[in-house]
């Protein structure tokens, strides 16, 4: 199965070839973008700053390295009073890191970013192959934003859950999700979603993805949104229903970042097999949906 198939090889990154059957693959990143929002807000990042390095961040960095980034930024200055620290407080932090990388990817984030006048420049020490995979930022591919809640914040069983799935480790991946998702994290409810859609650390079980989808979605998850549209647009773990299909499409699109493209193809693509009134009942649902998730 090819949406397996690409999980496996490429965790980070939705690669060309595996989005072709309309789902978003990319599960890890959005949620990695929620280790460092917090404290890159504590440090002085307004909403947009935060958003973007995060993104930039969560695509660059492993579980294991912002986890490690996340932990330093705490620790620096546990105490500080709101307003106090500075963004250039951030990067002396980061700079101290010994990790090889890290450094290197704060310091591009921030300047990508246009964070302060001040934004660091330094690079970090190339690794072998450097020249060849980035020979500048401009040809890296755009970060990727969280598409969840603003306040979102992962759960220690999700976290755990991230680092197992990395190492390879699906089994335990499953077992952390699945806790992390019942005890009512919404970031574990749509990975644990495309690990039973996937079929990584057990057999697919397409009613179970389309359930904790729908938990995900309930809470503001484009990317849960779309994955449950696709669901009821397939009949994959739920009857087949072009309208509420048509209904999670277009919550999708009034959320969607990087991926509006793909939402907006998904809809338009749905369309085609669907009568005016049809239509028109799907916009009635989806706004009902809004009105009572306000």
């Amino acid at each position: 199965m090819r949406l397996s198939w690409c999980l496996i090889a490429f965790p980070a990154a939705i690669v060309s070839g595996c989005a072709e059957d309309g789902y978003l693959l990319d599960r890890t990143v959005p949620t990695k973008t929620a280790f460092t929002s917090p404290e890159l807000a504590r440090y002085g990042f307004d909403a947009r700053e935060t958003q973007c390095v995060a993104g930039r961040l969560g695509g660059a960095l492993s579980i294991w390295q912002l986890r490690q980034l996340r932990e330093a930024a705490a620790a620096a200055n546990p105490a500080a009073a709101a307003g106090t620290l500075k963004e250039r407080d951030f990067w002396n932090v980061a700079s101290g890191i010994r990790d090889r990388e890290t450094p290197g990817e704060v310091a591009r984030a921030i300047e990508a970013c246009g964070v302060t006048a001040e934004a660091p420049t330094v690079q970090a020490p190339p690794t072998p192959g450097d020249a060849a995979v980035r020979s500048s930022d401009a040809a890296a591919p755009p970060a990727k934003k969280q598409n969840g809640p603003r306040d979102y914040e992962p759960s220690e069983n999700l976290l755990s859950a991230l680092a197992a799935y990395e190492r390879g480790d699906f089994a335990a991946t499953v077992k952390l999700a699945k806790a992390a998702a019942d005890a009512g994290d919404s970031g574990a409810q749509q990975f644990l979603g495309g690990l039973y859609a996937a079929g990584i650390g057990g057999p697919a079980n397409p009613a179970e993805a389309a359930r904790y989808y729908r938990l995900a979605a309930e809470q503001g998850w484009s990317e849960a949104m779309n994955n449950l549209g696709k669901a009821y647009e397939t009949g994959q773990g739920v009857p087949r229903d072009v309208v509420e299909a048509s209904k999670w499409y277009l919550l999708a699109s009034a959320r969607a970042t990087e991926d509006e493209e793909m939402v907006a193809r998904n809809r338009q693509n749905l369309l085609g097999q669907m009568t005016l009134e049809q239509i028109e009942k799907a916009a009635e649902l989806a706004r009902e949906w809004e009105r009572t998730h306000r």
